[in-house]
């Protein structure tokens, strides 16, 4: 009986390639559409922004200050390169107890549908590691996919991410499976601020008025910029090598190495086991 012979190795990693460079030429195609929109945007904006002035200035004034102050908000409950690191009780932690245990590091963007494909099958037992000590988990939440999104899902969504971890980070776990339940196709409309307030409500988040003004604001937009450019020029917490993409896993600086096939990403008991393997 014929079999179809496996991929090399090298066969394998050429396959990674032309993926990545598939969704470059996405990303990029996306921007070029959205510094379009900018563009436009801008024209109307500005019109917008002399009707404001001739009103009294308000409009002006607001939006620079807003932006201004935007620039300079850093969410708590963040490490230095902006992860998200849970410990038992998926509660903070600190680097440096993280450092006497396993330590799962995850680079993730919310509009990424291969880091659904990891998230969804393996959330549960990640979280069962987590939650009982058995390791912690440290997320990066980044966004470079806007392009991929009419309604910038990504970047919007991980802000929102980040305001929970800034006020209520003990339901950070439980947003990051849902904001992955919810992830929109690409290049469609995802989910309005409105589902995504109702979403984290969903996982738990008390929908107070700090999380909504946040969430309204955009607050760490700026920030989410920094972390992303950051992401994507300096070796990944734990490892040696810069993140080429996303889902970008570690245990215990290992890089999971999925051979560019989703079945392997998506396999719980293959990632069960290179956990093992690779535990402390």
């Amino acid at each position: 009986m014929n079999q179809t012979p496996r991929p090399t190795r090298s066969e394998q990693r050429e396959q990674a390639r032309a993926k990545a460079r598939e969704l470059r030429e996405k990303r990029a195609q996306g921007e070029k559409r959205k510094r379009l929109l900018i563009t436009i945007g801008s024209v109307v904006g500005g019109a917008a922004v002399v009707a404001g002035v001739i009103a009294g200035g308000f409009v002006v004034a607001s939006t620079t200050n807003t932006n201004a102050e935007n620039a300079k908000k850093v969410p708590a409950n963040t490490t230095e390169f902006g992860g998200i690191l849970l410990g038992k009780g998926l509660l903070p932690t600190t680097t440096e107890e993280a450092k006497k245990g396993n330590q799962i590091v995850i680079y993730q963007d919310y509009q990424c549908p291969i880091c659904k494909y990891f998230e969804e099958p393996n959330a549960t037992q990640i979280k069962s590691w987590v939650d009982s000590g058995e390791a912690t988990i440290e997320f990066h939440p980044i966004s470079f996919l806007d392009g991929q999104s009419l309604n910038e899902y990504s970047s919007r969504s991980t802000n929102a991410a980040l305001c929970v971890a800034n006020s209520q980070p003990g339901k950070f776990f439980d947003v990051n499976t849902a904001l992955y339940n919810n992830q929109p196709e690409e290049n469609t409309a995802g989910p309005n601020d409105t589902k995504l307030k109702e979403t984290l409500v969903s996982a738990g988040v008390e929908m107070n008025s700090e999380i909504t003004t946040c969430i309204d604001q955009k607050r760490y937009s700026k920030y989410i910029e920094n972390r992303t450019a950051e992401a994507f020029s300096k070796p990944a917490v734990t490892g040696t090598e810069v993140p080429g993409g996303t889902p970008y896993v570690l245990v215990n600086g290992n890089l999971y190495d999925w051979e560019g096939k989703l079945e392997n990403l998506a396999n719980p008991a293959r990632f069960a086991q290179f956990f093992e393997t690779h535990k402390k």
